[in-house]
């Protein structure tokens, strides 16, 4: 395989990390990073999600894609490796990230989303509900 084939290989499954991250709304401003490695950037997708994305578009799996992708992780910053197989869909793309940014995860969904409203939400609300009051009354 050629160099460009390699790297056009590579661009595709970063092109749809980017635009999965994009769509779902968990990044709407994630990229790629514009010669991933070679800069102050070193994982391949800029993202405000605080997570270091090294993708992998290759047949064989390789322990030194972790090592990369943990060496690319700044101060303490979660990292991941999504590896994809050729010749399967874009989708079946798997993520290998470690245990306890797992558990992390998996705490975060389990709690709630505001566990008690601070003064600015408080003062919200209490608005909205007078609002809704007012145009009750004018129905």
């Amino acid at each position: 395989m050629t160099p460009q084939s390699v790297i056009a290989k590579g661009k595709v499954l970063e092109n749809f990390i980017v635009d999965r991250l994009r769509v779902s709304g968990l990044d709407p401003r994630a990229a790629r990073n514009p010669g991933s490695g070679n800069g102050v950037a070193k994982a391949d997708i800029w993202n405000s999600l605080n997570l270091a994305i090294e993708c992998k578009n290759q047949k064989n799996f390789s322990q030194d894609w972790l090592k990369q992708s943990e060496r690319q992780a700044t101060g303490g910053q979660p990292w991941c490796v999504i590896w994809h197989r050729p010749k399967t869909p874009l989708e079946d793309s798997v993520v290998i990230l470690p245990l306890w940014h797992y558990e992390e995860l998996l705490k975060r969904n389990k709690e709630p989303v505001m566990k008690e409203m601070d003064k600015t939400v408080k003062w919200k609300v209490e608005s909205l509900k007078r609002a809704a009051n007012e145009l009750l009354k004018e129905l």
